[in-house]
């Protein structure tokens, strides 16, 4: 008998426990990466124009590279933090790779996404206003995200860490073993 058996484990469900703690853990890794998108991102810079009685906010060329900046930054952050988190919570609770954790991983990542979009936005600079700023003074715009895609990087992370674990821990056959079953049946004296 072989004492390299990994021990049996309850295959079918997340521990009731590990439900909740899958969903939240994504809602604390979007507050995180919301905080640090604010933080990283290197928002539109709008210089103030004014014409007489009248005043605006005008950009460059460089505005659109810049908005691409904050949606690559956005992405980034989350697919990092996506990953993370399904890998830790795959370990800790989903390794039996049930629907159920499959669907929590989903799910938790998702909402994940949009937490952090809004805790972005919310931390980081309002929405751009002349107000009594003088001709030529720059304003950073609102972290906005334009292309909506980028939110599923969220779950495809996580699902990627999620099979990625669950395959490192899957029970393998042992060559050894897989070895003797060829040379069993290459050397049977029946085939003779």
């Amino acid at each position: 008998m072989s004492t390299d058996v990994l021990p049996e484990r309850r295959t079918g469900t997340v521990p009731r426990r590990g439900r909740p703690a899958i969903v939240v853990g994504f809602l604390v890794a979007g507050v995180l990466a919301g905080l640090a998108w604010a933080w990283l991102a290197d928002p539109i810079q709008y210089v103030v124009v004014r014409v007489g009685d009248q005043s605006g906010l005008s950009a460059g060329e460089e505005a659109s590279t810049a908005q691409f900046g904050v949606i690559v930054t956005y992405t980034w952050i989350g697919a990092i933090a996506a990953a993370l988190w399904g890998a830790v919570a795959t370990w800790r609770w989903g390794r039996d790779g049930t629907t159920v954790s499959i669907a929590l991983t989903a799910l938790g990542a998702a909402l994940g996404a949009f937490v952090a979009w809004g805790v972005g936005v919310v931390a980081g600079p309002p929405e751009p206003t002349v107000g009594e700023r003088e001709a030529g003074a720059l304003v950073s715009a609102q972290l906005e995200i334009d292309a909506y895609g980028v939110l599923f990087v969220w779950p495809v992370a996580a699902l990627l860490a999620f099979l990625l674990v669950c395959w490192a821990v899957m029970p393998r056959e042992r060559a050894e073993d897989a070895g003797a079953d060829e040379h069993a049946a290459v050397t049977d004296p029946a085939d003779a």
